[in-house]
Parts: C-alpha cells; sequence; structure tokens
C-alpha cells in the first residue's frame, strides 16, 4: 500500500490567515465611502496619467519651471530671477512649490514643474464633494467632482505647469470655508482668511476681490451684512502683517519704485488698459460654450434652475450662483481676458449643474416640467455621442485596420452590455448618464495619449539631449554655450540641459570660444539658419559640426573631438567672460 500523504490545512479562521489590521480598515473605508474613493481614483487618473510625458514644447509655459531652475541654482528663494533679471510679474507661490518639488532630484522637468497644479486639480475636487455631501446628498457631490474634473480647461491647466489652477483652488477652499462657517462653526473663519492669504501669493489682490465679493453679494441678498462682524478678522490681521512682512523685505531687496509699478501693470493696467489679451466685453459668452465642454449644453438650464432655487430661499445654490455671477460679471467688465481666468468660476457652476442634474434624475416635482424634461434629452443626446466617440476611436488609431474596426466592435459590445445592466438596476436617464461620465473620463484619457505620443514626435530638448550624451559624452564633461539664440529655445535648452548656458554675442567669441576650455569639450549651439550665416567666417576644418531637426526647430552643433590645450586663448575667453559679467 502507498503511504498516506497529509497536507497540512490553514484554519481560514485562524488569527494568522485574517489579512493586516491597515487593510480591514482600508475595505471598510473604500465600502462606507464608496463614492469618495471612486471619485479619488478618476481624479488621481485624469490628473496624474502621463503627466510627464510632455515635454515644455507642447501647450505649455515654461518661463515658471526656468525661475524655478534659476532659484535651485542659485539658492535664492526671496527673489526671483529669469534670465538673470529680477522677475516681478507672479508672485512667489507658485515658483516655489516647483523648485520644492524639482530640489528633490535637484532638475526641473516637466514632471515636477506641473505637479503643483495636478495636486491642485485632486484636492479641489475632493474639497468639492466634501462640501457638496455636507449640504446636499452624496450622489450630487460626486456628480459635481466628475463634471469639474472632465470639465475642458478646469482639466487642461491641472495640467500644466501655469499657477491658476492653484489660485483657483485657494479661491475654492476659502469660499467653502467661509460659507461653512456661516452655517455651522464659526471656527471656520480662520480656514477663510488663511485661503485667501495663500491665493494673494499665488497671483496677487485679485483674490480679495473674488472671495470677499462674493460674500458681499450673497450677505447682502441674504439681509444679513451682520454676519461679517463674526468672521474672525484678528485672523486676517494677523496674515496681513505676516504678508506685509514678507513683501518689504522683497521691497527692500528690489527697490520701492519698481514693486509700485508691477502692481499697476499687472492689476490696474490688466483692468483698464491690458497691454496683452485685450478682448471685447462679450468674449467669455462665445468662449464659455467651448471652455466647459462637454457640459456646456446644461449651462443656460443651470442659470434658470439657479434663479428658481434662490427664489425658493436654497441658501446653497443661492451662494453658488452669487460666485458665478460675480466673477463672470468682474472678468467681462475687465479689459483684459483669457480663457484661463475662468477656471475660479468652475467650481460654483459645477454645484449648480450637478443640483440640476441630480434633481432631474430622481424625478422630484418641478414647476417647470419642460426644464426636467430638455436636461434628460441633453443627457441622451450626450450618451449616444459619447459611445459613438469610443467606438470609432480604435479604429481611427489603428488607422482603419482589420485591428481597430475589430476592437471596435468588441467596444461596442462590452458599452452594449454595461447599458443594459444599468438600465436594468437604474433607470433608462441614470444609465445615459453614467455613459456620459464614462465617456468623458475614457476620452480625456485617450486625448492625453495621443498628446503625449505626438509631443515625443517633435520635441527638440529630448532629442538634443540625447545627441549630445551619445556624440560627446557626459554633458558634465562639456562647456556647452549659445549663439544668438531666440528666448523660447534658449529657454528649452536650459530646461532641458537642467542649466543656465551663457549667450555669445558675435563671431569673434564664438570663435576664442571654441578655442579655449582646457578641462571641457567647448559645444556651440546655434540655429541652423544663422550657421549658414556665419559659417565661412569660422574656416577651421578642425571644428565638428552636426544637425538636430524637428518639425518646428532645426539647429546645429558645433564642437570639437578633443580639448584645446591653448593656455592664450584659454585666457582670453576668460576675460571676455569677467568683461561680461562685470557690465
Amino acid at each position: 500500500m502507498r503511504p498516506a500523504i497529509y497536507e497540512e490545512k490553514k484554519n481560514p479562521f485562524s488569527i494568522s490567515a485574517l489579512p493586516p489590521m491597515g487593510i480591514i480598515q482600508l475595505r471598510a473605508f473604500i465600502k462606507k465611502h464608496d463614492l469618495f474613493s471612486i471619485l479619488t481614483g478618476i481624479t488621481i487618473f485624469l490628473f496624474f496619467f502621463e503627466l510627464g510625458g510632455r515635454s515644455f514644447e507642447v501647450r505649455d509655459t515654461r518661463r515658471f519651471a526656468e525661475i524655478a531652475l534659476e532659484m535651485l541654482q542659485s539658492g535664492n528663494w526671496l527673489i526671483l530671477y529669469k534670465h538673470d533679471e529680477i522677475y516681478m510679474n507672479k508672485p512667489h507661490m507658485f515658483m516655489w512649490l516647483i523648485a520644492l518639488f524639482s530640489s528633490i532630484g535637484h532638475h526641473v522637468t516637466p514632471l515636477t514643474a506641473r505637479l503643483p497644479s495636478a495636486i491642485a486639480g485632486i484636492a479641489s475636487i475632493l474639497a468639492t464633494f466634501c462640501f457638496i455631501g455636507k449640504f446636499s446628498s452624496k450622489r450630487t457631490a460626486f456628480i459635481a467632482g466628475v463634471i469639474l474634473a472632465t470639465t475642458q480647461r478646469y482639466f487642461w491647466y491641472g495640467r500644466t505647469s501655469l499657477p491658476d489652477m492653484l489660485f483657483t483652488t485657494f479661491i475654492m477652499l476659502a469660499l467653502y470655508s467661509f460659507y461653512l462657517g456661516y452655517k455651522q462653526k464659526p471656527v471656520f473663519y480662520i480656514g477663510l482668511h488663511f485661503f485667501t492669504f495663500l491665493a494673494i501669493l499665488t497671483k496677487g489682490p485679485l483674490a480679495i476681490i473674488f472671495i470677499f465679493g462674493t460674500i458681499a453679494v450673497f450677505l447682502i441678498l441674504q439681509r444679513n451684512l451682520r454676519a461679517m462682524k463674526g468672521m474672525k478678522w484678528r485672523w486676517g490681521i494677523i496674515l496681513l502683517l505676516t504678508m506685509t512682512g514678507l513683501y518689504f523685505a522683497f521691497i527692500l531687496k528690489v527697490g520701492f519704485e519698481p514693486f509700485i509699478a508691477t502692481i499697476k501693470r499687472e492689476f490696474l493696467t490688466r483692468v483698464n488698459s491690458p497691454i496683452n489679451h485685450g478682448e471685447p466685453f462679450y468674449y467669455y459668452l462665445v468662449t464659455l460654450w467651448t471652455d466647459f465642454l462637454p457640459w456646456s449644453l446644461f449651462i443656460p438650464f443651470a442659470v434658470i434652475f439657479a434663479y428658481k432655487k434662490w427664489r425658493e430661499g436654497d441658501d446653497f445654490i443661492t451662494f453658488s450662483f452669487c460666485w458665478t455671477i460675480l466673477i463672470f460679471v468682474f472678468l467681462c467688465t475687465a479689459k483684459a481676458k483669457h480663457t484661463r481666468y475662468m477656471l475660479p468660476l468652475y467650481p460654483a457652476l459645477s454645484i449648480i449643474i450637478a443640483s440640476l442634474i441630480a434633481n432631474t434624475l430622481k424625478r422630484p416635482v418641478m414647476n417647470f416640467l419642460w426644464l426636467q424634461v430638455s436636461v434628460r434629452w441633453i443627457i441622451f443626446v450626450m450618451a449616444g455621442a459619447g459611445v459613438i466617440l469610443l467606438v470609432a476611436v480604435p479604429v481611427y488609431l489603428f488607422t482603419y485596420s482589420w485591428i481597430g474596426i475589430f476592437t471596435s466592435l468588441i467596444t461596442l459590445l462590452v458599452l452594449t452590455g454595461v447599458f443594459l445592466s444599468l438600465r436594468r438596476k437604474t433607470g433608462f436617464a441614470n444609465a445615459s448618464f453614467t455613459m456620459c461620465m464614462f465617456a468623458a473620463i475614457i476620452g480625456w484619457g485617450i486625448y492625453i495619449h495621443c498628446l503625449t505620443v505626438h509631443s515625443k514626435e517633435v520635441t527638440f530638448g529630448t532629442k538634443l539631449t540625447d545627441v549630445i550624451k551619445k556624440e560627446l559624452g557626459d554633458l558634465n564633461g562639456c562647456d556647452i554655450r549659445g549663439y544668438k539664440l531666440g528666448e523660447s529655445l534658449w529657454t528649452i535648452i536650459n530646461l532641458s540641459l537642467n542649466a543656465n548656458i551663457s549667450l555669445i554675442k558675435n563671431t569673434d567669441e564664438l570663435k576664442t570660444f571654441l578655442n579655449t576650455s582646457e578641462y571641457l569639450l567647448p559645444v556651440c549651439i546655434i540655429e541652423k539658419n544663422t550657421f549658414l550665416d556665419i559659417k565661412n567666417n569660422l574656416a577651421d576644418t578642425t571644428l565638428h559640426t552636426m544637425d538636430i531637426c524637428t518639425k518646428k526647430r532645426k539647429v546645429t552643433l558645433i564642437f570639437r573631438r578633443e580639448r584645446q590645450t591653448n593656455p592664450a586663448a584659454h585666457q582670453a575667453w576668460q576675460d571676455i567672460e569677467e568683461e561680461g559679467n562685470h557690465r
């Protein structure tokens, strides 16, 4: 007989078989806060997916990243510099955060430059969910969060190195803190003053108009201006004195007159007679429809809904309506206009639209039946358009091949099955709106991936760095300069090489430089058209050249394969550099 083989069986009810307490607590939290957990996952996907995949060259602003780079290199965090000149157009907060994230690797990258905006975007959406949840249903809070996260401009500026998303988040948190203090506990008024302080440090005194203007209009409609007396003004005075001290130290460094001139140029002049971004008063009435996609069709009905709720005495919607109207009217009045200036309005508009949709989906008794019917038809149209988009995308991405057609058919079958399942459980309207949200989230993810692929094809900075490393070895072994580079190209090169390269102004300096650098290889970066103009003046057969071309930029590298050991020439170049630094 075969000997019996006994295997030790684990008791599933033993203590060792139980998951750790941390996992149990996490499961309990997710189960209790399921909508919050889902929204967190959605926002992390939307704002972090391939965040650092695009270079600085594709639809982004590079100046703040370059200022942060110079901040890291100089160690001076009080005075901002751009190309060795004092920069005072914007306050410090955003550049401080970029430099803080970049200090980990001592390199400003597209990821570290966009992290402040991405984190601010996620924080604003989750804060909106928590805020709405205190005065309305969790379902309304979830819808508002998804609408805000997938709105075209809000989604885009949460993935760029611009301070507007951070500014919007601080304004939103300040107004949320006020309403919580007004309706619940006065201790929240401290948050009002604190976040106002941070908003001013991000983009200047415009925050005061947006925040306290909204509060004043709301209290006037409530006929309760006396509530301003209990708004913890002592904390506001303390923060104001702190800010005054910071700016006083800044003024001592840069001077009083340049500081006042900057305040006048960046705030007063933009309102009355702007140098840039001047647009007619109806500019936002036109752009709002595209900026708030895919939820723009709800805007007229949301305005009617908000007016109706104000007449009924709904304080929560009234507060959001005051927030929306005040910012919109002020920005239409100001002569300087840009699509990103409207970002502080979007959280309030998302709250109103989410409340309208939530009321429509649960079929309440409305005085205006046509309003409910109109909203339902918009949902049905959006759901159909979203499904068509998701089915058509695979065919387009695979260039109409049989793989793309097969993938589209599978996508159609899956979406049909999901929709029918949701329809049985929640009804036709709820299932349609779920498909709208799903299509918006997946659609933005596909768009970002396509944009990242396009960026890699046209990126100049990455190609420049790879060529220098491949042909010349370590960047630390090269003395890299630029010859008559434009500001845009100069900035891209600085950020790509993590350096602040010097510029050569004429051919005599260029010849001297190429015959120096006893310890480093001299490398000069020059635009190809400029190189063709001065090529004959160099007349040096020992020099090597290499072209680096993308769709938008063409440059030539001029370098030597071996280091020069000419002490006289090296001394001459040092004299030129010292003279330039002295000037």
